[in-house]
């Protein structure tokens, strides 16, 4: 498992979008939680090309105020 260390916030960069739809799943533990995304269109997540981010609580609650500022713009 690799918990996520740091996240970079970037201003200066724009977001790439692809059509298409991508399955996302999330596990909730104690201590952690880890968000896996899937190839898109591996709506069955069955081809194993899963990318993770586990997140501590800490760094969860950082992101959570980052996903706050981006839900009030």
């Amino acid at each position: 498992m690799a918990v996520l260390g740091k996240i970079i916030k970037v201003n200066n960069e724009r977001v790439n979008l692809r059509s298409g739809d991508v399955v996302g799943d999330v596990i909730i533990e104690r201590d952690y939680l880890q968000l896996r995304t899937y190839a898109m269109g591996d709506l069955n997540r069955e081809r194993g090309s899963k990318q993770n981010i586990q997140f501590t609580k800490e760094k969860a609650r950082e992101f959570r105020d980052l996903l706050n500022e981006f839900l009030n713009k």
